[in-house]
């Protein structure tokens, strides 16, 4: 088989979810299908890291695709004549955008559609490509693949898709995901906060992620017990985010909000491991790969009630209402305060988060290949 793959988010440092599931997916995909033949389209230079196999081979297409209008022109004018000529069996792009005007059959990564859900959360162009595009990618491709058993309904219901046409491969966790020592976790608080515990948040800077609800419960658990917490605010700025950082300027306790940036993924090992929760309340999550991350490291997680979350976190998780700052500070101190429940969702979490495995993400994606061309091994 010939599988031609959209490599725009294929990076040796992935910095996103997008990215992550489609450095992993597809370098498994390579390595466990020596018989198939691959060929990875750039729109920018690439390393030679990234051709995983000798079955794997990259082509440039340019330009690069930095804006909506080039996202356009990249994939309805560039894309389908190479396609013609490489003359591929399928098209995989594991952003989910696809052309409208190749025959090639393709196969779409739609993530999540809460750029529907949430207009105001998405640039303007940004928003309008994606609401306008989507509905036309998600009927043209041969086969849709999502993250989660919540996106696939959503998908389904708000596009009138037959759900069957929808397969789902979970996100996975990377391997060097595990808990920490004890000594580990406390040279870690040693130089991250001085020593005192902390709560974290994990994830790229957006509206949808609600941090300004997590400062508000997290200030409102330091008034209401007096401890010592600090919270970490992990992840790279992105748009949008004037309210946070409103909240994070006019807080009383501003020198105990700590902003260290993209943790780069070995050290987020210790970042889980050492903090005494992950607090992840998004309004919207297609699937919440910082949940499954953390709770591999045995780290509390304390999550959303609302989209996808509590098909992640299962019954290994503390759920609140994200719009509710008191109900998230409740779990935040039950945590800090019961020993008890926070072995139980440590031990629990682990468990859970053995669901989420990058090989067999890899394997649905290969399934559902096979199921859009009627492929007969």
């Amino acid at each position: 088989m010939k599988i031609a793959v959209s490599a725009r988010q294929l990076k040796e440092i992935p910095d996103d979810g997008i990215s992550r599931f489609t450095y992993e997916t597809v370098k498994r995909l390579v390595i466990n299908n020596p018989d198939d033949e691959f060929i990875f389209i750039f729109d920018r230079e690439y390393s030679s890291s990234l051709i995983f196999s000798s079955n794997c081979s990259g082509v440039v297409l340019k330009p690069s695709t930095r804006h909506p209008l080039l996202w356009y022109y990249w994939h309805e004018k560039k894309l389908p004549p190479l396609l013609e000529k490489i003359k591929p069996d399928i098209f995989l792009s594991p952003d989910g955008i696809i052309s409208l005007k190749s025959d090639i059959p393709q196969v779409a990564v739609i993530h999540d559609i809460s750029f529907y859900h949430r207009p105001s959360d998405t640039p303007f162009l940004t928003g309008l490509y994606y609401r306008h595009f989507y509905r036309k990618f998600a009927f043209k491709a041969s086969r849709i693949i999502t993250v989660s058993m919540f996106c696939r309904d959503d998908i389904s219901s708000y596009f009138g898709i037959n759900p069957e046409k929808i397969d789902v491969a979970w996100n996975g966790v990377s391997d060097y995901f595990y808990p920490a020592t004890d000594e580990e976790k406390y040279n870690f608080r040693k130089n991250l906060t001085g020593g005192d515990p902390y709560f974290v948040f994990v994830g790229n800077f957006s509206p949808r992620k609600n941090i300004p609800g997590l400062i508000k419960a997290w200030h409102l658990f330091r008034e209401k017990t007096g401890f010592k917490h600090k919270l970490v605010l992990a992840g790279k700025r992105l748009f949008l985010n004037r309210e946070t950082d409103r909240m994070i300027r006019l807080s009383p306790w501003r020198e105990d909000i700590i902003l260290p940036g993209k943790i780069i993924h070995h050290q987020l090992r210790l970042l889980y491991s050492a903090a005494e929760a992950l607090v992840f309340v998004p309004w919207f999550e297609g699937f919440g790969i910082p949940a499954a991350e953390a709770m591999r490291c045995g780290t509390p997680v304390i999550l959303s009630s609302l989209t996808s979350l509590p098909e992640i976190g299962g019954d290994a998780a503390l759920y609140v209402n994200p719009a509710d700052p008191p109900d998230i500070c409740e779990a935040m101190i039950q945590i800090v305060k019961n020993s008890e429940l926070r072995e139980k969702l440590s031990r629990d979490g682990i468990l859970q988060s053995q669901k989420f495995k990058w090989e067999n993400t890899a394997k649905s994606v290969r399934k559902s290949i096979e199921t859009a061309i009627g492929y007969n091994s």
